[in-house]
């Protein structure tokens, strides 16, 4: 069942996707789709993310710490002045530290449930909706 955002009527949030395993992304992709969302991505750097942000601003980004070409943090930050949410999907990730850097971030260390990552996009796009 698609999911609805309640400050738009028949759109479908929109998650961005960083994520470099490419194997990763694509079930990863796949896995966001079925859950009902419109995904932009998979990117697979932070050069190629910054340039997406050129156009739309997406609702929710699900990123992993590590791409390509560094961290993800200064796409982070700029995603969270932009009232992008975060999902931060990671091996790499230090719970305390996103919590301290983004309060209202979440995190998802791989490997983690299906049920998760929709129960912490959830949230997530019913945070922007509010």
């Amino acid at each position: 069942m698609p999911l609805k955002t309640k400050y738009e009527r028949g759109r479908k949030a929109r998650v961005m996707l960083c994520e470099d395993e490419f194997i990763v992304a694509l079930d990863m992709q796949m896995m966001l789709e079925d859950f009902g969302y419109d995904v932009e991505g998979p990117f697979p750097s932070l050069r190629s993310a910054f340039t997406a942000l050129d156009g739309d601003v997406p609702d929710v980004a699900l990123l992993d710490v590590n791409l390509r070409d560094g961290e993800v943090f200064p796409l982070a930050d700029r995603l969270a002045r932009l009232g992008v949410r975060l999902v931060f999907h990671s091996g790499h990730v230090n719970d305390d530290e996103i919590a301290q850097r983004y309060p209202d971030a979440e995190c998802c260390q791989k490997p983690t449930s299906d049920r998760s990552l929709r129960a912490a996009l959830g949230r997530q796009v019913e945070a922007r909706c509010s």
